[in-house]
């Protein structure tokens, strides 16, 4: 949603971070040893900015949270795979690597700002989230943060590889009409232009991580599973409606591309499954399943299993899911994909709020409140218990607590337990 009532720049001299510190009162002795919040954005991969004035940090910083916020190459530039198309190109995922010099630039550097570089919390929603994922399973990100906040984004239940990645430079060489070794000279305007039709044509999923053998070694479920970033708490969880943004703003057609590849990969299943989601609500349409399906797939399934693989490692999980429904467009939006970012961040004063909630915005600061002060206790300390919400346990496999944000917030056992069951009979992890 970045941009929603905000310009933003787009250029090839992008990659800066910025820093908030909290401000030291006059004559007061400065505490040092800040934790530190590095948020990454999201924008599915092609779009978005770390400047986006939602994410201007005071709110965190006004905690005592030091916040840096950083860019990172989106679409052909950050994930251009050449490593199979020329020998002198084998390294990919060059968004992943612009996060971890950044992460980089935290540990040798945040300590000059009074930040704490031992006390480091990677955050990020969509497809900052995905990319934090993928970082818990890259041993170039290791040591670099020690617990990890999952907004709407985990691994993806069929990642891309390495030959997935190199069809789709094979395309975009075609489209472009060049060789690799001409690829450097492709006005940026063009190399956007490509961008474009390749997501129009290939899907957002053109643009992400993907497993290439050298900056992701091996799939990120199976490094997590083997406890590969064991000893980092995680704080994840999605929302109740994820896709109706979508849907609302684009569309039938955000569900249609889904439905033709669904049908050939799991054949009779997708009926049971389409049918398990329409009978969740009485009444409820099978578009409208198809809706729920399609969020489920792309956000909720893919954090749970993530959740699943980090519990069972040995790591703290706790898992929520944000169930607060906007009442704008007729109620249609409901609690829609990045409705949580103007809660966490503590921002009902922006118009983007207004925009996304109109007349709740004032019923949401209650809630909006607990979760900033929640995440915060999280950053400070792995842990989110302690202030306005209900007591959040660790997640488990065996009764699989999740906390529900709502107007009244309770933990509840498993829910839509029924279709997350089906999920591995139909897409086996």
């Amino acid at each position: 949603m970045s941009g929603v009532t905000d310009k933003v720049e787009s250029g090839e001299d992008a990659l800066y971070l910025n820093v908030f510190a909290p401000a030291t009162p006059t004559g007061a002795t400065d505490p040092g040893k800040r934790p530190v919040m590095v948020w990454i954005h999201g924008g599915a991969f092609v779009m978005g900015s770390g400047s986006t004035p939602l994410y201007h940090g005071e709110t965190f910083a006004r905690q005592g949270v030091m916040v840096v916020t950083l860019n990172y190459r989106l679409g052909l530039p950050g994930f251009l795979y050449l490593g199979d198309l020329a020998s002198d190109r084998g390294e990919g995922n060059y968004a992943l690597l612009d996060q971890i010099a950044a992460l980089g630039w935290v540990r040798d550097n945040i300590a000059a700002f009074g930040g704490d570089p031992d006390q480091v919390t990677v955050m990020g929603e969509s497809a900052g989230a995905i990319a934090i994922a993928t970082l818990l399973a890259m041993p170039a990100a290791r040591g670099l943060f020690h617990r990890a906040i999952l907004e709407s984004g985990g691994l993806a239940l069929s990642p891309p590889t390495r030959a997935d990645a190199t069809r789709v430079a094979r395309v975009a060489l075609a489209y472009l009409d060049v060789t690799v070794e001409q690829l450097a000279d492709v006005p940026i305007d063009r190399l956007l232009a490509c961008q474009e039709k390749l997501s129009s044509e290939l899907g957002l999923g053109a643009f992400a991580p993907y497993i290439d053998g050298v900056t992701v070694p091996r799939p990120p479920i199976d490094v997590v599973r083997e406890g590969g970033a064991a000893g980092i708490p995680l704080l994840a969880g999605s929302n109740r409606d994820e896709w109706t943004l979508f849907q609302v703003f684009l569309g039938d057609v955000t569900i249609a591309g889904f439905k033709a590849p669904l049908r050939d990969k799991l054949g009779p299943l997708l009926d049971r499954l389409v049918e398990v989601y329409q009978r969740a609500e009485p009444g409820r349409s099978e578009q409208r399943a198809w809706v729920d399906l399609v969020g489920e797939l792309v956000f909720r399934i893919p954090v749970i299993r993530l959740a699943e693989a980090q519990s069972q490692a040995g790591a703290p999980v706790y898992l929520y899911r944000f169930d607060f429904r906007s009442p704008v467009f007729g109620g249609r939006l409901g609690a829609a994909h990045a409705l949580e970012l103007p809660f966490v961040w503590d921002r009902m004063d922006l118009p983007m709020a207004t925009v996304l909630l109109g007349d709740a915005v004032a019923a949401a600061q209650p809630l909006a409140t607990a979760m900033h002060q929640s995440w915060v206790r999280f950053i400070r300390t792995g842990d989110p218990n302690g202030g306005g919400l209900p007591d959040w346990p660790r997640y488990d496999t065996d009764s699989r607590p999740t906390l529900m944000l709502d107007r009244a917030c309770a933990v509840a056992e498993d829910p839509a337990g029924e279709a997350r069951a089906m999920w591995p009979a139909v897409w086996p992890a």
